[in-house]
């Protein structure tokens, strides 16, 4: 009968080890976004593109601020007005040609924005960009306002992108752009 009860026991024993809780199957779940880095709304995480992917195409351009002096601390011009005859110029870093290359606005206020609209809707790339302002000045050499660089699609928010330049005195213009998305 300890036989019997032995051999029981072992049955019984193979029979549970066999029962095997079925577990439930583990989905990889893939995740859909815009997998383009030139898009805003790129994500990183995304495992395949879902073509939700749209562009920043600047639209304006706006100096919300420059210097009220030059960098040696004098008036932006010796005649009759001191504030500066702003212009600027945008590329993309490396470039030799400007993508943007704006009219002077003559007797501009430091305090005042002054802004251009695009001439074209340049689509913006996730990139390096440069930019300069200069004071034109009709019988020297330009005076150098500031300038600066920055990468639109790590900036863009809203519909804008600020950045913030200086010039050899450590004196701040900044410059907006404005964008639309589109495809």
């Amino acid at each position: 009968m300890l036989k019997n009860s032995v051999w029981i026991l072992a049955v019984g024993m193979v029979a549970l080890s066999s029962c095997k809780k079925e577990e439930p199957e583990m989905r990889d779940e893939k995740i859909g976004g815009c997998t383009d880095e030139n898009s805003p709304l790129y994500n990183g995480s995304a495992d395949f593109d879902d073509q939700s992917c749209v562009y920043a195409y600047v639209n304006a351009y706006e100096i919300t601020y420059h210097p009220q002096k030059d960098e040696s601390g004098d008036d932006w011009d010796l005649l009759v007005n001191t504030d500066a005859d702003i212009y600027l110029k945008i590329k993309p870093e490396g470039a030799s040609d400007w993508m943007f290359e704006s009219a002077v606005v003559d007797n501009q206020a430091h305090d005042e924005p002054v802004s251009w609209t695009a001439p074209e809707n340049i689509k913006l790339l996730n990139q390096d960009y440069v930019w300069e302002v200069y004071d034109s000045d009709g019988t020297s050499a330009d005076d150098f306002v500031a300038s600066g660089t920055f990468n639109p699609i790590e900036l863009a928010s809203n519909g804008t992108i600020t950045t913030t330049g200086t010039n050899s005195s450590g004196n701040e213009t900044q410059l907006v752009l404005t964008y639309e998305l589109d495809e």
